[in-house]
């Protein structure tokens, strides 16, 4: 079942996009217990979530919010032998980049981060 996780998330992104808030809070919930399951720390994914926070829209932050995968991929790279939680994340936020298109789905994409690392705490991610 922990497999599937992750792609179910990924195949509920669009609809995540779209603003279906059922759907965000519900892989939000499942997807933050499974990365706190799976090693991922809160230190290891701050300084992109900070990063994703201070971007006001995708007109104006295209080029930044395109970034976000490489940034992503280098700290999956880094933590990805130790942190599965790690892999798992970088693919589904990588997922969510690649189809954000416009504001409204670039401020449903915050909102299904800042959820994620909600749960992750909940669930007793550090």
């Amino acid at each position: 079942m922990d497999e599937n996780i992750v792609e179910n998330v990924k195949r509920d992104v669009p609809d995540i996009l779209a603003g279906n808030m059922e759907k965000l809070v519900e892989d939000a919930n499942k997807l933050g217990k499974h990365l706190k399951n799976n090693g991922l720390t809160t230190s290891q994914i701050r300084k992109i979530f900070s990063d994703v926070k201070k971007l006001e829209s995708y007109e104006k932050n295209k080029a930044e919010l395109l970034l976000l995968r490489p940034k992503l991929a280098y700290v999956a790279g880094r933590h990805g032998k130790r942190s599965k939680g790690v892999k798992d994340l970088q693919e589904i936020i990588d997922a969510c980049v690649r189809q954000i298109k416009d504001d409204e789905s670039f401020k449903n994409f915050q909102n299904f981060f800042e959820a994620i690392l909600a749960y992750h705490k909940y669930y007793g991610g550090e």
